[in-house]
């Protein structure tokens, strides 16, 4: 850390404030440390959900992994969308705040067990609308990805 701090230092010092209006931070020299990507992070509108899903006794036992971050992400502010929640009958797979991009679904895909190939979904708000869609198969007994694409089924 002092040494990316000197090295800001000195690059603020050198620096062309018309080419570059925007100071160095001690975190531009930070090569090593971990650092969060914004894709990484849960998104609120999942995270409302899911604060929505475990108050009414239904929250998927995967998300029970990663709620810091469901907690983290749910102190800001969202709307919530008009579709909550898509789950399979078995609520093995759900996708939280889907989003549709022509034929194909993307959110926060959570997964509670061994699942590949062609699933129903159903909206938990209205349980006549179904969606099948093509869940990758990944070695994972659960898993939880935010922003994950699945493409539509046949």
């Amino acid at each position: 850390m002092p040494l990316a701090q000197l090295t800001a230092l000195t690059a603020n010092i050198n620096r062309d404030s018309k080419k570059a209006p925007k100071p160095f931070a001690i975190q531009d020299f930070c090569l090593f440390a971990d650092q969060k990507r914004k894709d990484d992070q849960f998104p609120p509108e999942a995270a409302a959900i899911a604060l929505e899903l475990r108050r009414s006794g239904e929250c998927p036992e995967a998300l029970i992994g990663c709620w810091p971050a469901v907690l983290a992400a749910a102190d800001q502010a969202v709307k919530m969308p008009t579709v909550r929640v898509l789950w399979s009958d078995d609520r093995a797979v759900a996708i939280l705040a889907p989003v549709w991009e022509g034929k194909n679904i993307r959110g926060t895909v959570v997964v509670s067990a061994v699942v590949r190939g062609t699933v129903v979904l159903r909206d938990r708000d209205r349980p006549l609308l179904t969606y099948k869609v093509q869940v990758p198969e990944r070695g994972h007994f659960a898993y939880v990805a935010a922003g994950e694409l699945l493409l539509a089924g046949t």
